[in-house]
């Protein structure tokens, strides 16, 4: 089913929906359009910071990576002594 044929659908369940919760529903589609927005914005945010890396220098690369190393080592090693 295409998102023309889903739209058309909706629709016709919303011209179904007796006048006294047609409140409610129009408070539940806001909530699903402003997750989605909400979820966008955020992958926008994160995809700034795509490709920063090829700035840094292999000195500062490795040690970086190191130190992501060294860090997830000690809380496995926290996470085990449970």
């Amino acid at each position: 089913m295409n998102s023309s044929e889903l739209r058309t659908k909706v629709l016709q369940e919303i011209q179904s929906v007796p006048d006294e919760q047609l409140i409610e529903l129009l408070e539940l589609i806001h909530t699903f359009r402003l997750r989605s927005e909400a979820a966008h914005t955020s992958s926008q945010i994160i995809m700034k910071f795509a490709g920063c890396w090829r700035e840094l220098s292999n000195d500062t690369y490795t040690e970086f990576l190191d130190d992501i190393s060294q860090r997830r080592q000690q809380a496995f090693q926290q996470r085990q002594n449970r």
